[in-house]
């Protein structure tokens, strides 16, 4: 089984850097870095909702998610360039990208490792990745700039609540939504918390306490 699905995490691992790489790139280009971060968002949640059709068990996303957690404290204390398209010298004031996966390592951990539920741990991931995701392209359509705005959450409602179909009992993701959109909308910014540790968390908790309390 190990070595079976070994070339999947690999590809996974492959085309999540192949994202960040393209970030830097159009960072490069002078995109703003609130745009650049978002390629890499897209093509995290790509990898993330491929793990549960790829993946017999949690233990190869728990493996990638932790070594791109580590790979991305590395880069912020040691070389801050490395991903400037996703954070790092591109974005000083926060850690976002850190989050990102580091989240992930909660939720795999919890809601597939000991509770055997992998949709329920990925889709608050892709809220993240796509949800957020979409705010960012309507924001740079909509407000030329990197602001919370009303029309950016209604494109992460209505992204997040095609992604909860993999839910089940689907109230479960809507719960997520409407916890995930808030938590994208209110969190204010700082060193150590934002968006990419609130919406994922938040909604995954939620999710999974309903899961836990009304269906299991």
């Amino acid at each position: 089984m190990w070595l079976k699905e070994l070339p999947y995490a690999v590809l996974l691992a492959g085309s999540s850097l192949l994202g960040m790489y393209l970030a830097n790139v159009f960072y490069d280009l002078k995109a703003p870095n609130y745009i650049t971060r978002k390629i890499a968002h897209f093509s995290g949640c790509v990898a993330f909702l491929m793990m549960p059709f790829l993946f017999t068990s949690f233990w190869y996303p728990e493996i990638l998610v932790i070594g791109f957690t580590s790979l991305l404290l590395y880069a912020r204390w040691f070389r801050p360039t490395m991903f400037r398209g996703v954070g790092g010298s591109g974005r000083p004031d926060a850690i976002a990208e850190v989050h990102f996966p580091a989240t992930g390592i909660v939720l795999i951990g919890v809601l597939w490792g000991i509770y055997n539920q992998p949709w329920l741990a990925i889709i608050p991931l892709t809220f993240l990745g796509a949800g957020d995701g979409i705010t960012g392209i309507i924001r740079s359509q909509i407000y030329k700039k990197e602001v919370k705005g009303l029309w950016g959450s209604a494109g992460m409602v209505l992204t997040c609540l095609l992604l909860s179909y993999f839910i089940h009992p689907y109230y479960l993701g809507v719960a997520g939504t409407i916890v995930a959109v808030l938590a994208e909308r209110f969190t204010k910014t700082r060193r150590f918390i934002d968006d990419n540790l609130t919406i994922p968390i938040l909604s995954g908790l939620v999710m999974g306490l309903l899961w836990f309390y009304l269906v299991r």
